[in-house]
């Protein structure tokens, strides 16, 4: 099974903790969503939007694995793409919005990285086409933009 990360488990060194011996697939962007934070990450409807990610090839004890790590199904729920491809989404918590901790955010930061994702990719995923760039960092992040720039220097 393919599985789609947008937050903290783009972080190879964090997945492999988690499920040692996964498999990363490479790159890939879900269309039609955005990324938001409640604490951790999640995504939402959103068109004209892009999230960029990482893709990793999983085994049915993978995904359990996951889906304890996730909380799933109260957490976060499961869907798939057009593509067949599963990713985790926050159950109930449209509008409830919370900036993340400094640490997760850096976790989320080494992911991109990991698969070579820039910060424009991030900047994209966040939605900042609509917002207006230092408004959606600040107010999805809660981190001022030069705090955003450390973070992937």
């Amino acid at each position: 099974m393919r599985y789609f990360a947008y937050g903290s488990n783009m972080n190879i060194a964090q997945m492999r903790e988690r499920c040692p011996g996964i498999t990363h697939i490479g790159r890939y962007q879900l269309d039609g969503f955005r990324l938001v934070f409640n604490y951790h990450a999640d995504i939402v409807p959103a068109e004209g939007c892009t999230v960029h990610g990482a893709l990793w090839s999983i085994t049915p004890g993978y995904e359990a694995a996951l889906d304890r790590y996730e909380g799933y199904p109260s957490y976060y729920g499961k869907y798939y793409d057009q593509n067949d491809v599963m990713f985790y989404r926050m159950q109930g918590a449209s509008g409830n919005l919370k900036p993340p901790a400094l640490w997760y955010l850096t976790d989320v930061i080494q992911g991109y990285k990991d698969f070579q994702l820039t910060q424009a990719d991030f900047e994209e995923s966040l939605g900042v086409q609509q917002l207006g760039l230092t408004q959606a960092v600040e107010q999805i992040l809660g981190v001022p933009m030069d705090e955003l720039e450390r973070l992937f220097s």
